[in-house]
């Protein structure tokens, strides 16, 4: 199991740790060498490399890099940015050949103009405020390198808040130790980082008394088995609420990404002009044409019709481009109100019940909102600026306040049910584009019909979505990557 941690509870569990299981020293050994080894799958025979090494334990791991460089043959130079090591831990694998940039400035501006990549280890966690000056300099001649590795966070980052020195250390690859520092999930800091890598450096899971949230690192297979007996109606019947004349496509993609996630049986709610488009595009769902307005939006009485289905029902979706108008806000409410069964909200269903979000303490039943930072702005009360300096609070409070589980989109989605947060690790940018949200909804939604609870749902849910545009950009640039290429992979 993996974290989401703030700088006093990382040290928390490293003091655990060393009282029960492995010493200082030894955690020391063991982040210097999982962060070679894995720097060493990018070296070739003519490689040459620097660790920039700082003063205090973050120091200690460079070293360590260093040593396990040199056993593989690899040339590498060891720079101080700020003088000899001052911990004993640290202390215990300095290397007296190290060139102090202080002292010998010229020399190390010549190993650096000769190496082909940088290993930054100079501040860690211990970075708060400012880039000394000479820091910054050296810091400026790494970022020059085509290869830039920074142990556990980048110099010059603050790994609480996420905030950063302009000047910081800019690596190609994070390499993060033990477990993910919350303030490297900040929006603002997740450009800065380039790939980022959690290293399992042996702190067993019984040392993390206090954690933000669960960092999902790996799929688990939740979906029922699909015994030789099964049928249709053993994976559940899914009510999709979706579309309008303008976002047929929302319709579309979240009730194709259903089915291809396993529903038995889906059935598409929506005005009758996206029926008639839609009916020869998919041919495994059934359909429910509501009546319209005059732009192709639901009209009133929708519910009525609605109302016939939901009992027969394992889970419902609204949203998916719906439009936000009266008459949206209208049948919203009602299926929280009415719904015995799971449901998921999403994009114009959260947007219409805005103005009256209490709506929600109605509800009996588990249910899952999937709103992007604006529209979680709009129910919450907070600004966007204040979502994103702090996801987890945001998400949690709002998911206890209100009995929801609760996934906040973009990069290291937040999913929170009550008390529990879950980060996901897994996407990228290809779903930067229209249409990914709703694929979401409609894998969500399948497992909530299939059986598996709402929360475990936008958890694994969240992580298959993102896996898949990870698998994708493998084979085609992120900017090709479609939400139907998507749902095709899934």
């Amino acid at each position: 199991m993996n974290f989401v941690v703030t700088n006093a509870q990382m040290k928390k569990a490293e003091e655990e740790c060393d009282r029960s299981f492995q010493s200082y020293s030894q955690l020391m050994k063991n982040a210097g060498t999982a962060a070679a080894n894995y720097i060493l799958g990018f070296c070739g025979k003519e490689t040459k490399a620097v660790v920039l090494c700082g003063s205090g334990n973050n120091g200690g791991d460079g070293f360590v890099i260093a040593k396990v460089l040199r056993e593989h043959r690899i040339p590498t130079e060891i720079i101080l940015a700020n003088g000899e090591p001052k911990t004993d831990t640290a202390r215990g694998y300095f290397d007296s050949s190290a060139l102090d940039w202080s002292k010998d400035k010229e020399r190390c501006k010549a190993v650096l103009s000769e190496a082909d990549l940088a290993a930054d280890c100079v501040f860690g966690t211990g970075f708060h405020g400012k880039l000394p000056e000479k820091v910054a300099e050296l810091m400026e001649l790494a970022n020059r390198k085509p290869l830039r590795f920074a142990v556990d966070v980048p110099s010059g980052v603050d790994s609480d808040t996420g905030e950063f020195d302009e000047n910081c250390f800019k690596p190609t690859h994070t390499l993060v130790l033990a477990a993910m520092k919350k303030g490297l999930i900040n929006p603002n800091c997740v450009d800065v980082l380039g790939k980022a890598e959690l290293l399992d450096i042996g702190i067993p899971d019984e040392c993390y008394k206090e954690h933000e949230a669960f960092f999902k690192t790996s799929g688990e297979d939740v979906l029922p088995e699909r015994l030789p007996s099964a049928n249709k109606g053993s994976f559940g019947r899914l009510l999709n609420i979706a579309g309008s004349l303008c976002y047929c496509g929302a319709a579309a993609m979240s009730t194709k990404a259903a089915l291809r996630i396993g529903a038995g049986l889906c059935t598409l709610a929506a005005p009758i002009s996206v029926v008639k488009i839609l009916a020869s595009a998919i041919h495994e769902t059934t359909y429910l044409p509501l009546c319209e307005d005059e732009n192709g939006f639901i009209a009133e009485n929708c519910a009525e019709k609605i109302a016939e289905l939901l009992p027969r029902m394992n889970a419902v979706s609204i949203g998916c481009g719906l439009g936000n108008n009266e008459h949206t806000r209208a049948l919203t409410e009602f299926v929280i109100k009415n719904a015995n069964c799971p449901i998921i909200i999403d994009a114009d269903g959260i947007n219409s019940i805005s103005r009256n979000i209490d709506i929600l303490k109605a509800r009996t039943g588990d249910t899952v909102i999937t709103p992007h930072p604006l529209e979680f702005s709009r129910i919450s009360g907070m600004s966007v600026d204040e979502i994103q300096r702090d996801r987890i609070f945001a998400a949690r409070e709002f998911s206890e306040k209100y009995g929801v589980a609760v996934l906040l989109k973009g990069a290291y989605t937040v999913i929170a049910n009550g008390e529990e947060a879950w980060v996901n690790s897994s996407g990228n940018a290809a779903l930067a584009k229209g249409g990914s949200g709703d694929v979401l909804t409609g894998i969500i939604a399948s497992m909530m019909a299939q059986g598996v609870p709402a929360a475990k749902s936008a958890v694994e849910g969240a992580y298959i979505h993102g896996k898949t545009a990870d698998e994708l950009v493998k084979t085609m640039p992120k900017r090709r990557v479609l939400a139907s290429d998507i749902i095709e992979n899934l």
